[in-house]
């Protein structure tokens, strides 16, 4: 190793006094003009200039959040066309919560971000008025949530007739503090109409020609945006903040507050130097002077003995005792590194242990049956860390019947991982033992684990059992993610029904279970919410519509090209994020007994 010591050569020419001394100057003088200048410049202006900047983000937020609905055009129009008869919330979403549940009901699959018109106008008219009553509730709640964290006085979406003479108050976002009516002053309801003066003709008309307009009125300026046109109307975004009078004030205090910092300045500069002279730079000195004697002789012992002389009881009598210890406990910190340097590499030995023995615990040879022509099936399990809490499993639980298990244990890590081999071992066992249907099965192991479970972990399961002759099947879903169905010659599409509770949670709860029958050709793809839940370095999630989606991309049969897809895909959408969570996936594909 290099010497690192240098040698200062020649006189000092000044002291750090005197160094300190200019810099308070300096500094003062700097402070003053600065503060002269931001107090002269700031203005009204500089205020609305920040208005506009926070609407155009907020008015980008709601352009996002509208176009996540392919048919929000169609929404609009239905809105106006029945505004006297739609039943909305306004600042809960209770019963929308209930209207979404019952629609869900009678329409399994019905995805509300992609619906075309067409999907739409074939709803019943109950569930095409229940599609735009819970659309309505998510944006005027989207609105409130925007009224509260940005502190608007007003913000709202408006549809204006084509000849700007009467607009329509179609969604207005409010804290709740104030009530909903058509009265002035209040939060509009849902159609609310106004007649149109000839100022508010002429400021949305150069909203629709400027793409936004920016109006001052008395304590208020009111910021517009259009956001779309549709058949008769052109739909508006707007909102109100509360301005005050400031010039005059920022005037009068522009002298006033140059001359108190500079002044405030120049006396802190007086009274900090006298104390940094008496109580810092002498006692510093003398620390220095001990210390380039332990640079020179390197006599730890002779280093403490010296330093150990300064009695002052602050920082720098801490700097001559931190000193005095530091030469004295350089030995033990080096041990000290060397013994954790050793206990993280057994520790990193003995997680790669752990990692392989989970990674032999799952079924990882393919094709696991080869003599069995009635199915092809592939699985995946890549852990967030060392060791995950995602399993699968399938097994035989008689010659023709197959048991296919996918499951995600709460947490990560080594907690989740230990759970995970419990649950699937129980799993296992009280499948093979042939009695009952998967819902038996889940009772039984739900009540099994919860027995003693005071850590509070759970297991979301999905469990079918397939007859391999015939193609019908029974499946149990705690909690787990909805399975993806491809008919043959047909386009993967989620399967969406009513969850149970995941395993551990409820002693005694009693779980759902569906029946289903697999044609020759078909397949299904089971998979944790680490495949949907995937994050990039947007925080945007990969959804189940991009899974579909990348799942519809392959032509193949091939369960395990069909995984690879997938994975491909979720690897290209989430680019450098860092993987959050456990992900897993399980193909399987039904031939049928040929």
């Amino acid at each position: 190793m290099k010497n690192s010591n240098t040698e200062y050569k020649g006189n000092i020419k000044i002291s750090v006094f005197v160094e300190i001394l200019i810099y308070f100057l300096i500094g003062t003088v700097v402070i003053g003009f600065v503060s002269w200048v931001i107090l002269a410049t700031a203005s009204t202006q500089t205020v609305l200039n920040q208005k506009n900047m926070q609407a155009e983000n907020i008015f980008d937020d709601l352009d996002g959040y509208f176009a996540q609905y392919r048919s929000m055009d169609y929404v609009f129009e239905y809105w106006i066309k029945n505004m006297d008869s739609m039943e909305v919330e306004y600042d809960t979403n209770e019963i929308s919560a209930a209207k979404n549940h019952e629609f869900n009901l009678r329409n399994p699959g019905f995805i509300f971000n992609s619906a075309s018109t067409d999907d739409i106008e074939a709803l019943s008219e109950e569930d095409r008025k229940f599609y735009a009553e819970v659309i309505y509730n998510r944006c005027v709640m989207r609105l409130n949530m925007i009224r509260k964290a940005f502190d608007i006085e007003y913000i709202y979406c408006l549809a204006a007739d084509e000849k700007f003479e009467n607009a329509i108050y179609l969604l207005s976002g409010s804290d709740g503090s104030r009530p909903r009516s058509s009265k002035f002053g209040d939060f509009y309801t849902l159609g609310t109409t106004i007649k149109l003066d000839e100022k508010q003709k002429n400021t949305l008309m150069d909203t629709l020609s400027n793409s936004y307009h920016m109006a001052e009125s008395v304590g208020f300026v009111d910021r517009y945006e259009t956001l779309t046109d549709i058949n008769g109307y052109h739909i508006f975004l707007g909102l109100t903040y509360s301005t005050f009078a400031v010039q005059h004030e920022i005037a009068d205090q522009t002298r006033h507050g140059a001359l108190f910092t500079v002044l405030f300045m120049l006396i802190f500069a007086a009274i900090s130097l006298s104390l940094i002279r008496n109580y810092v730079l002498v006692p510093l000195k003398e620390v220095q002077s001990n210390v380039e004697n332990y640079m020179i002789n390197k006599d730890s012992e002779e280093v403490v003995k010296r330093l150990t002389k300064i009695k002052q009881r602050d920082e720098i009598g801490m700097l001559a005792h931190s000193f005095s210890n530091m030469a004295l406990t350089i030995d033990s910190y080096i041990d000290e590194v060397q013994k954790v340097t050793a206990d993280k590499e057994r520790i990193d030995t003995e997680l790669n242990v752990a990692t392989r023995i989970q990674e032999n615990m799952l079924p990882c040879d393919f094709p696991p049956f080869p003599d069995r022509k009635e199915f092809d099936i592939y699985a995946k399990m890549d852990p967030a860390k060392e060791v995950g809490g995602d399993f699968y499993d399938f097994f035989f639980v008689d010659d023709d019947h197959l048991a296919i298990v996918i499951a995600d244990v709460s947490g990560k890590g080594v907690p989740a991982a230990l759970f995970m081999v419990i649950a699937k071992t129980l799993l296992k066992i009280r499948t093979q033992s042939n009695r009952g249907t998967p819902a038996d099965i889940l009772y039984d192991v739900n009540n099994t684990l919860c027995s003693g479970n005071k850590v509070e972990m759970f297991v979301t399961v999905w469990l079918a059992v397939i007859n391999l002759k015939t193609g019908e099947g029974i499946a149990a879903n705690a909690g787990h993610e909805h399975p993806i169905l491809r008919h043959k010659d047909g386009q993967f599409e989620p399967v969406m029904y009513k969850h149970s509770h995941p395993l551990g949670m409820l002693e005694n709860a009693k779980f759902r279970e569906h029946e289903f029958t697999l044609m020759p050709g078909d397949s299904v793809f089971v998979y944790t919410d680490g495949v949907t839940e995937a994050e990039n370095t947007e925080h945007e999630l990969f959804g189940m519509d991009r899974c579909v989606t990348a799942l519809n991309k392959c032509t193949s049969n091939d369960p395990e090209t069909l995984i690879k897809t997938v994975r491909k895909d979720i690897d290209e959408f989430v680019g450098e994020a860092d993987q959050f969570d456990d992900i897993t996936m399980l193909s399987y594909f039904y031939k049928g007994d040929k």
